[in-house]
């Protein structure tokens, strides 16, 4: 006679022992709450009235599971803005490296003699994008010490480093003096811009001082403005107007006596004469006698070499032009880029030929994206998504280019053109971006790390916006702050011997 209540133990017996030594589910059932809670909090933060049903695209992509977070219309195409800058920033240090330095060389045909140069004096510039006022102060003051208290020829500018083409065919046709259009060339001064300083006169109806930096017999003034009473207004306006052999800042409209002084960067139109006649101005102010021409020519073979300027390594300038976003070094870093690989002149031409090899090792033909430029500001420019974390994901793979690109990006609440973006959310320095704005078109992308310490590459692209790009980076920043937080163990998850499995609450 079989015992039943014997048969029943024996059976729960082997069935506790069997489900002992099955593998526990909770930890794809705890993972796929985490990721579901993530999805359905960014749907909800774009359905914002802000944007266009079609016109913007996300991919979140996690390095360390080589899955994908999110992503919608992740393979459209859109215009980039600034996010192009990731594109030049992966070239610049994939073709030239971290360490590359621009060369800024003087020559001469002539000898020293008695302290008195028998000869021309050329400057050679091979694109520094930024050679400014202390570096060339300092090539100034190297002539001085050899000993040169004289020059008896002419000053010479070569700028055959680059092409002649100073600005990209693709931007607009009538540029104005704003500073992020600045024109191009080998040599090239203070980003080819100048300082304007405005402040009001000792009283009501005397002309402002204005203060020109740095001063120099280029940049000639205009100054049609008034100081007026408190309480009055009319609007101060600042521009620059290209004429046949120098610029001329035109200052006119009011400024209110007792306020402060302002401040406003006009771009050049000749970046070969601005060059030559600061150039000048510094000798001379350095007590170099020198009564010859400015010119534009070439560096004579047999030239002899005075005394040559590196630059700053190009990882440095890198910083420069991803947390400010600056357009002009993105331009001559893309010139640099193709006549290094490709032969000089470098040009924006030979620039864009790289980039295409560059996109070919990531799987992309060019008919599959367009770009234009380096800064991204051509308006013809389209990336996707998903393209600009293919390059992302490059970058991270290449530890030869991952440490000095994620360096040179803005750290979100903490330094440049982001620095006042997410401040009061206490982990927003562990997302790097690079931010992309034109005219109803915002973009960033990056990296950020979750709360779990897990690596995401990501990118976010509007276009078509029916709000301000101010409303719009709010959206970015919420989304942004979701993946900072995001829990693949939601609260309330342990992690036991590898696996996830809930506490009990009582």
């Amino acid at each position: 006679m079989i015992n039943n209540n014997s048969t029943i133990r024996s059976i729960a017996f082997v069935l506790v022992i069997s489900f002992a030594f099955l593998p526990t589910f909770s930890f794809a059932w705890v993972n796929e709450e985490g990721v579901g809670k993530f999805r359905k909090s960014v749907t909800k933060i774009l359905s914002n009235i802000c944007l266009r049903k079609n016109n913007y695209g996300i991919k979140i992509y996690s390095l360390d599971r080589g899955e994908t977070l999110y992503e919608i219309r992740s393979k459209k195409l859109f215009i980039p803005a600034s996010n192009s800058k990731i594109l030049t920033t992966a070239a610049a240090l994939k073709f030239l490296g971290s360490n590359y330095r621009f060369a800024t060389r003087i020559y001469t045909d002539g000898i020293l003699e008695n302290e008195t140069l028998k000869g021309n004096l050329y400057i050679k510039g091979s694109g520094d994008p930024k050679l400014v006022t202390e570096q060339l102060w300092l090539m100034v003051n190297e002539l001085r010490n050899l000993p040169i208290k004289r020059i008896e020829g002419n000053i010479i500018a070569d700028d055959t480093f680059f092409d002649n083409q100073k600005r990209v065919k693709t931007w607009i046709k009538n540029p104005g003096a704003q500073a992020y259009e600045a024109p191009l060339g080998a040599l090239s001064f203070n980003f080819n811009t100048v300082k304007v300083y405005v402040s009001p006169g000792k009283k009501v109806g005397d002309r402002p001082t204005i203060i020109i930096e740095p001063e120099n017999e280029y940049i000639k003034l205009e100054n049609n403005a008034q100081t007026l009473s408190p309480g009055k207004h009319r609007r101060l306006i600042v521009n620059r107007v290209d004429k046949e052999n120098h610029d001329l800042i035109t200052v006119s409209g009011g400024i209110n006596i007792g306020q402060p002084r302002a401040q406003y960067f006009l771009n050049i139109t000749n970046p070969i004469q601005y060059a030559l006649n600061v150039f000048k101005s510094y000798i001379e102010l350095s007590g170099i006698t020198f009564s010859g021409k400015l010119q534009k020519g070439k560096v004579p073979d047999g030239a002899l070499e005075l005394y040559m300027h590196e630059g700053e390594p190009l990882a440095l300038a890198l910083r420069g032009l991803n947390k400010f976003s600056n357009n002009f070094v993105a331009e001559q870093i893309l010139k640099t880029i193709g006549g290094e690989h490709l032969g000089f002149p470098g040009s924006t031409k030979k620039g864009l030929r790289v980039f295409e090899e560059y996109m070919k090792e990531l799987g992309y033909e060019p008919g599959q994206y367009s770009i234009y430029d380096g800064s991204g500001l051509s308006r013809q420019n389209r990336l996707s998504p998903k393209i600009i974390v293919d390059i992302l994901r490059n970058v991270k793979d290449d530890l030869s280019v991952y440490p000095e690109f994620v360096t040179a990006l803005g750290v979100m609440g903490v330094d440049g053109n982001v620095k006042n973006r997410m401040r009061k959310v206490t982990n927003s320095n562990k997302a790097r971006v690079k931010t992309g704005t034109l005219n109803f078109v915002s973009a960033i992308s990056g990296f950020f790390q979750s709360k779990e310490g897990e690596s995401f590459a990501f990118s976010i692209l509007m276009n078509d916006l029916k709000c301000s790009n101010v409303r719009a980076k709010k959206i970015q920043d919420q989304i942004i702050q979701k993946g900072l937080n995001f829990q693949r163990i939601p609260a309330g998850s342990v992690l036991t011997d590898d696996k996830e499995k809930r506490i009990s609450k009582p």
